[in-house]
């Protein structure tokens, strides 16, 4: 077999490996991320709704015509997707990878 053809394998398999040992850990970073966060959100979200539905009855039926509730849903859902739109973008997980 010649020499280049045993070169170019070699460097392919190593670009592979790379390549999937890159894949394997943004994917195990991001789906613990992603878990610990929704967790979180809606732990606190919860909290938040637990505390305005303890407020007088009077207050409880105002918010529940202008549907703060919602609007609360609504709030926690964008912050939760700025924080994964913000996880993607970064570059922290290509620190993490030692070359």
């Amino acid at each position: 077999m010649p020499i280049w053809l045993l070169a170019v394998l070699g460097g392919l398999a190593w670009i592979v490996t790379s390549l999937v040992g890159r894949v394997l850990l943004a994917l195990g970073l991001g789906y613990v991320s992603f878990t610990g966060l929704s967790a979180w959100v809606g732990s606190v979200k919860d909290l938040v709704l637990q505390h305005l539905f303890a407020l007088p009855p009077e207050f409880v039926q105002v918010m529940g015509l202008v549907k703060l509730d919602t609007c609360v849903s609504i709030l926690f859902s964008a912050i939760s997707v700025r924080l994964v739109l913000e996880g993607l973008s970064s570059d922290t997980i290509t620190k993490m990878v030692i070359k």
